[in-house]
């Protein structure tokens, strides 16, 4: 008998959406906060989408490290073992192909049938 494996909704997702996904996250911070000179980071994006949770963010990978929630809030963990500077916060760009799917999950967003980030965007700009 054949198990039925729960399908990842951001699978078939290309680099191209992905980077769509990014630039208009950061087009958002930079029109509501301005530019950041270390990178954007999740309380940016947290400060300008209210349909963004912190949870959204946990194993988001950074420049150095990663977002974890850790006692029911989201911590970022360095990786010691690399060279730390004063950008080690910022999202990396895998760390928005994370985001994106984490995302995708929590509100139901399948990119395998017809789900888009213009869903993904209008579930982040509203509240609840």
């Amino acid at each position: 008998m054949k198990t039925e494996e729960k399908t990842d909704p951001v699978v078939s997702v290309g680099f191209e959406t992905v980077e769509v996904f990014r630039f208009t996250l950061e087009d958002e911070v930079r029109k509501k906060v301005g530019i950041p000179v270390e990178g954007f980071e999740p309380q940016m994006f947290l400060q300008v989408f209210p349909g963004l949770v912190e949870t959204d963010f946990d194993g988001v990978e950074a420049s150095i490290g990663g977002y974890v929630i850790e006692n029911g809030r989201l911590e970022h963990k360095i990786d010691e073992t690399k060279l730390i500077h004063s950008a080690a916060q910022a999202i990396s760009r895998e760390g928005y192909k994370t985001l994106l799917h984490n995302i995708a999950q929590r509100i139901e967003v399948d990119f395998t049938t017809d789900g888009t980030i213009t869903d993904i965007i209008g579930a982040l700009t509203s509240e609840g």
